[in-house]
């Protein structure tokens, strides 16, 4: 499992839409807004599987920016299996 802590920048009056669209996304918590941003975790199976979760973010219309702040991804099954080659 891989979980990821970002940090979504919204237009400041799409900032609540925002929040409930990000909430509405599987594998996405949406844990709080401080003007406009929103801090997000993000668990999935892969890196990738994060990583194409957090790209489709920037489809939400209102989103200006996405930061990545935090990822542990000890977990991730392909990156073991990458490592055995």
């Amino acid at each position: 499992m891989v979980i990821s802590s970002l940090v979504v920048e919204t237009m400041p009056d799409r900032t609540d839409d925002v929040a409930r669209e990000l909430a509405l996304r599987e594998g996405v918590e949406v844990h709080e807004t401080n003007g406009h941003k929103i801090v997000v975790t993000i668990e999935a199976d892969t890196v990738d599987d994060s990583h194409d979760i957090a790209s489709g973010f920037i489809g939400i219309e209102g989103v200006t920016g996405i930061n990545l702040v935090y990822a542990n991804f000890e977990d991730d099954p392909t990156l073991a299996e990458a490592g055995t080659r």
